[in-house]
C-alpha cells in the first residue's frame, strides 16, 4: 500500500512525463488557431527535458560551440525541471520569416553569421522555441506545490502562440502529475531596484560552486546553454532591447539542475513596511507597470496571493506580486 502511495506522489519526474505525453496527445497543431501557417513552417514541436535535449543533440552542440564532451550518468533529482518545446523536424532548418530571409541573402558575411547564430538550426539550441522552469516545493510550500521560475517563448521563433501553449500544457501536466497548486511571482524593475541583496547571494553561490568537487564538469555547457536561453527572452520596447530574465539567475538554476545539487536557499526576510515592503509604495509602483503581465497570468486562472510571498516564502525577499493557481 505504501509503495502504491509513493508511486502516486507528485514529482518532477511525473510532471515531465505528463508534459511529454501532453505534447504528443495535444500537440501544437491542435492548439494553434492558424494551422495553415504552422504547417508552412514545417516544424514538429515536442516537449523534452533540457537534459534530454542536450543528449539528443550532443554531437551538434559540442561541434557548434567547441566545448568539451559531456555525459549525464543519472536522472534529474534536483529541485528543478526545465522543460523545452523543441522542434525535432528534419525538414525545417531555420526560423527566419520571409522578410528576414530576404535580408539574410543580401547581407555580408559577418551579418549572415550573426543571423545564423540566432535563427539557423546549425546552432542546435535554436531548436528550442520555448521553455519553462518549474521548482518543486519552493520555500515553505508543501510537496504538492510547483513554482514557475521562468516561462519564455523564443523571440527568434517564427511561430506564434508558444507561450500560451507552454503554460496551458504545464498547468494540465501539473494537475495530472498530482500537484495541487502552482505559484509564481511577477518581476518588475521598481521592486527589484530597492533591494541590494542580489549581489551578496550571487557571491555565496559562486563560493559554494568553487568549494564543490564534482566528478563531472559541465561548466562550458552551462555557460552556453544559460546564454542561449537568456537571449531567447529578449524583447524590444521603444526600440530598445530588454531581457525578462537575468542570465546569472538562469545559470545558477541550470547548474543545480545538471549537477543535481540542492538549491542554495536561504530563508528570505519578509518586509511589510509601507515603503519597501510587500504592498508598500514600490510594490504598488511595480505592480502598476506589471498589470498587463498579471492579466496574462489571470487568464490562466492565477490570482494574487500574498501568502505565497509573506508566509510560504516561495521566492526571494524582493516584494514582487505573488500569484497562485489551485488545480
Amino acid at each position: 500500500m505504501l509503495d502504491r502511495l509513493m508511486k502516486r506522489a507528485p514529482s518532477l519526474k511525473r510532471f515531465l512525463k505528463e508534459m511529454e505525453k501532453h505534447g504528443l496527445r495535444q500537440g501544437f497543431e491542435t492548439f494553434t488557431r492558424d494551422m495553415e501557417s504552422y504547417e508552412q513552417t514545417k516544424a514538429n514541436l515536442t516537449f523534452h527535458g533540457l537534459s534530454d535535449v542536450l543528449e539528443m543533440y550532443h554531437d551538434e552542440i559540442v561541434a557548434y560551440y567547441g566545448i568539451e564532451e559531456y555525459e549525464f550518468h543519472y536522472e534529474n533529482s534536483s529541485h528543478y525541471e526545465i522543460v523545452c518545446l523543441v522542434d525535432i523536424s528534419d525538414e525545417k532548418i531555420h526560423t527566419m520569416k520571409p522578410g528576414l530571409r530576404k535580408r539574410y541573402r543580401k547581407a555580408g558575411k559577418y551579418r549572415r553569421q550573426k543571423l545564423e547564430d540566432k535563427y539557423h538550426y546549425n546552432n542546435p539550441l535554436n531548436r528550442i522555441h520555448a521553455y519553462i522552469i518549474m521548482e518543486m516545493a519552493p520555500g515553505f510550500a508543501g510537496p504538492d506545490t510547483l513554482g514557475i521560475n521562468v516561462v519564455c517563448s523564443s523571440n527568434y521563433s517564427d511561430i506564434k502562440g508558444l507561450g500560451n501553449y507552454t503554460m496551458t500544457s504545464a498547468i494540465s501536466a501539473a494537475k495530472k502529475a498530482g500537484f495541487k497548486d502552482i505559484v509564481l511571482e511577477v518581476g518588475n524593475n521598481d521592486a527589484e531596484s530597492i533591494e541590494g541583496s542580489s549581489d551578496e547571494s550571487d557571491e555565496s553561490d559562486e563560493e559554494s560552486d568553487e568549494s564543490e568537487e564534482e566528478e563531472e564538469d559541465f561548466e562550458e555547457l552551462i555557460e552556453e546553454v544559460a546564454c542561449a536561453l537568456w537571449k531567447k527572452s529578449v524583447r524590444h520596447k521603444g526600440g530598445a532591447p530588454y531581457y525578462s530574465v537575468d542570465e546569472n539567475y538562469l545559470r545558477i538554476i541550470i547548474s543545480e539542475y545538471l549537477y543535481n545539487q540542492d538549491p542554495g536557499w536561504v530563508e528570505p526576510e519578509t518586509n511589510l513596511d509601507e515603503e519597501y515592503g510587500y504592498g508598500g509604495y514600490y510594490y504598488q509602483k511595480g505592480k502598476r507597470k506589471s498589470r498587463d503581465l498579471m492579466r496574462y497570468y489571470e487568464s490562466f486562472g492565477f490570482v494574487e496571493d500574498p501568502i505565497v510571498h509573506i508566509e510560504k516564502k516561495c521566492f526571494s525577499d524582493v516584494p514582487f506580486p505573488s500569484m497562485s493557481l489551485t488545480l
